[in-house]
Parts: structure tokens; sequence; C-alpha cells
């Protein structure tokens, strides 16, 4: 019965009322959470997501050189280094030794660079990943063999033909990553004490919160599945050999 009240109170936009914040309802405070992780988290995106392609970009053309190498050696450190660990380097840094930035806080827009930083830095390197791989692998193709012979130039290859069929990785990632850095980090915001929903989703489990804990799971799973339905038609707009249907029963 509970279960039935509650999905009914959903398909109503009705997610009840949260026990740390009982004077607004769990759509109100996730609405107003909302706006700094989509800040941070979407800037940390929107920055590490160009670089991250530059460098991978310039590491599949420059392959075995030194720019190849560090940007593996960069792109490693970014995904197996915790995004705790270089939050708390870039305070140590920029906070302590320097006192350029200040360590925590929100409101000012000089309180958003460090916790930027820190979102940007797994964007970047697992783009840089993704971007090398791929267009190493689209380098590789008989089609890039046949447009050489032709006469075209590295450039035009490159440009016109290799970077578009290399983007199906790209968009793959980007969509999913992009939503989870929006809806919040639980490390970044509890290291940097931003006000946003990844605060509010380990407050609300150490507070029991159930309506908050159950809402905010429910939107996070709910944004995936959507981000990976529109990747799948952006999918057959990037190559027109995908195709949602045949059209022809065989």
């Amino acid at each position: 019965v509970q279960y039935f009240k509650y999905m009914w109170g959903v398909l109503h936009f009705d997610f009840g009322i949260p026990y740390q914040s009982p004077g607004e309802t769990v759509l109100e405070l996730i609405g107003r959470a909302w706006i700094p992780s989509l800040i941070l988290g979407g800037s940390g995106v929107l920055i590490g997501a160009p670089i991250g392609i530059a460098l991978g970009l310039i590491a599949a053309i420059k392959r075995n050189s030194f720019i190849d190498y560090f940007t593996s050696a960069i792109s490693t450190l970014g995904l197996t280094v915790p995004v705790f660990v270089i939050s708390m380097l870039l305070i140590l840094l920029f906070s302590v030794w320097l006192e350029w930035l200040p360590a925590s806080g929100w409101g000012e827009p000089k309180k958003w660079i460090l916790p930027i930083t820190a979102y940007a830095a797994i964007p970047m390197a697992t783009y840089a990943r993704y971007t090398r791989s791929a267009i190493l692998d689209t380098l590789n193709k008989p089609f890039v063999t046949v447009l050489r012979a032709k006469g075209l130039s590295e450039r035009k290859i490159l440009f016109r033909h290799v970077i578009k069929n290399s983007a199906i990785p790209l968009v793959t990632v980007f969509l999913p990553m992009f939503i989870g850095t929006a809806t919040g980090s639980i490390f970044v915001e509890a290291m940097f004490r931003v006000p946003g929903l990844g605060a509010y989703f380990v407050s609300s489990i150490e507070n029991k919160d159930y309506p908050l804990e159950m809402s905010l799971l429910l939107m996070i799973t709910v944004m995936f599945c959507f981000a990976y339905f529109i990747a799948d038609l952006i999918y057959a707009l990037l190559n027109p050999r995908i195709r949602l249907g045949d059209k022809k029963k065989q």
C-alpha cells in the first residue's frame, strides 16, 4: 500500500516532505540544490571535455611522441587518482600555500574555481583516452587508406572523415558523464562545502531522510536512461549506416 501510494505521488510529481527541511517539499529542495551542482558539474565537463579531446587528438596524430606519452600519463593519473585527493591537493596548493583562492564556500565566483577544476579532471582524462583510442582505430580503417590513395591531404582526411567517424564513442561517454557531474559529485561537494545535490545525497543517507534519498536515486536513474536514449538518436545522425529500425524486412 505504501509503495503504490508513493508511486501515485511520483506520477503527480509529489515526492513528499524531506525530514531535514520540513518547510519545503522534496521537489523544491532539489530545485534549489540542483543549481550549484549544475553550475559546477556542467562547467567542469564543458571545460574538461574540449581539453581532453584536443589532447587525445594531438596524441593520436603525434603517436609515440613526447606529447603522446605526456597525454597518456595525464589521462592515467586523472582516472586513477581519486577526485577527493585531487581536491585536497588543489586546496593545499592554491589555498594554503599560495593563498590565491578560498578553500571552500559558495556564492562568489572565485569560490567556484577550485571545485570546477576538480570536476574537470575526470572528463579531461576520460576524453583524452577515448579520443586517442578512437582516432587511432579510425586511422587504421581501410577507407582511410583509400582516401590517401586518392591524394587527399592528411588534414582533410582527419577533419572531414576521421573525426566524424570517431565521434560515436565520445557521444557514448559525454551524456552520461554530463548527467553524473551535473547531479552532483559527493566527494567534490563535500570537500569544498558546496550546497549541491551531492551534499544532500550524503546528508539524506546519514539522517535516514528516505523521501529525499529515494527521490534523488529515482531522478538520477531517469536522467541516465534519458541520456542513453538521446545518445542512441545522435548515433543515427552521426552515422547514416545506423538506423532506428529496418525499413525493409528481409
